[in-house]
């Protein structure tokens, strides 16, 4: 466990060693990188490569403008990676695509996790308009213990536990902070998915929001040659289904050239 100096800032990450081209775990933006932690009994044997974000878990809040490709380009340089498998949830999905459309020949493969799409044309007004007004009322008074609430009654529908409630409340107060403003956007994607040639796996939760659902079956037919795997289950298949995540990525990595 290391932490890495990026720009004015240092990202904490965990490389397990090994041999063999790694995966890079990538976590989504309401927890920070111990999400992965069932997963990891499932993928003893493999090189296995993790590290917070800027402002999540060990990895200090941002202090200077960044993109999170840019971050997870600056570690896979620091380690000296030319190559590798790339298992991304949610926002670290999307972080995923953005490498594999402006470095393919780094990317191996990857195995999405209910992911965020840059470009995507997201539909309007498919949410509870009930937690729509909560979620409004909230935000005007500035309430982030409700915010937080929302959010794990949005996007963690199969129960939540101390991990995540503490998880998810800190990825708020980290939303609505100063630092928040130095997040740049990753280049978009969706125009360009369909000229890949990268082994490729969607994991769609069916308990996934309506329209983060229907975004990853979109993304499986979009990406040639994608496979689409449906679980019962919400935005962290990983931490729900860990055995049945661990098989899709290890699949998926042995379909890579």
């Amino acid at each position: 466990m290391s932490t890495l100096a990026v720009g004015a800032d240092r990202l904490w990450y965990d490389d397990s060693g090994g041999e063999g081209v790694p995966l890079v775990l990538l976590h989504p933006g309401i927890t920070d990188f111990r999400i992965w932690d069932p997963l990891l009994p499932q993928l003893v044997g493999r090189r296995l490569i993790r590290f917070d974000r800027r402002g999540f878990g060990r990895s200090l809040r941002a202090t200077e403008p960044y993109s999170a490709l840019g971050d997870l380009v600056a570690v896979l340089d620091a380690l000296e990676l030319e190559r590798v498998h790339l298992v991304g949830n949610s926002m670290g999905g999307e972080t995923s695509l953005a490498l594999a459309v402006t470095a393919p020949s780094r990317v191996a493969s990857m195995t999405l996790l209910c992911p965020g799409i840059g470009g995507y044309p997201w539909p309007d007004g498919d949410d509870d308009p009930g937690l729509e007004a909560r979620w409004n009322a909230a935000k005007e008074t500035g309430d982030l213990t409700a915010l937080a609430a929302i959010q794990v009654a949005y996007w963690l529908v199969s129960g939540s536990d101390d991990y995540l409630d503490a998880q998810v409340l800190a990825s708020t107060d980290l939303d609505n902070s100063p630092a928040a403003s130095f997040e740049q956007d990753n280049p978009e994607q969706w125009a360009l998915l369909d000229q890949l040639d990268v082994p490729t796996t969607v994991i769609a939760g069916e308990f996934d929001p309506p329209g983060s659902l229907q975004a990853s079956i979109d993304l499986a037919a979009k990406i040639p040659g994608a496979v689409l795997v449906r679980l019962p289950v919400d935005h962290v298949p990983q931490y729900r289904e860990p055995g049945a995540v661990a098989e899709v990525i290890l699949a998926t990595a042995d379909r890579a050239r």
